[in-house]
């Protein structure tokens, strides 16, 4: 069996930075539309250095969690299809 695993970076980065600049915009109280601007494009710039410097991490707890997803919920089909075949 061979498990290939393509992960977006980009994506990964875009979706950490929104969260992050929502919770600094909320709890601060920010509200004009240049304060979010400069508070994203700093987190943005935090998260994408985050991101690249714990790429191997990432990834390594990624194909983890997918390979036990996988087990948990291909091993029983696994098992009915070759009882199926016999």
């Amino acid at each position: 069996m061979k498990l290939e695993i393509e992960i977006d970076e980009n994506y990964i980065a875009e979706m950490v930075s929104q969260k992050i600049a929502e919770r600094i915009v909320t709890e601060y109280k920010y509200e004009n539309r240049e304060a979010k601007i400069g508070v994203r494009d700093g987190v943005e710039k935090a998260v994408k250095q985050y991101v690249y410097s714990e790429k191997d991490s990432i990834i390594e707890r990624v194909v983890d969690r997918a390979s036990v997803e996988i087990v948990r919920k291909g091993m029983s089909k696994l098992l009915d299809r070759l009882v199926e075949g016999k």
